[in-house]
């Protein structure tokens, strides 16, 4: 199934998977010396952030795994 939130248009080149991806984000937190506390901004990430396939593990920027509905 097409995703239709957050990872739409996304899908592994190499092993065409679509649920799961690690993607290096930019987020604001809160911070002291005990470690993280609160997360102060919305999660953010673009076409030139590292993402990686949690399946087979193949690994570039997100605009290397952005597809056209329809193309195979």
């Amino acid at each position: 199934m097409a995703n239709e939130n957050c990872l739409e248009g996304i899908k592994c080149p190499k092993c065409d998977q679509e649920d799961r991806f690690g993607i290096a984000c930019d987020i604001l937190m809160l911070v002291t010396d005990q470690g993280t506390e609160e997360q102060l901004s919305d999660t953010e990430w673009d076409e030139d952030s590292y993402i990686e396939c949690r399946e087979c593990l193949h690994h570039g920027r997100v605009s290397d795994f952005r597809f056209e509905e329809g193309e195979d």
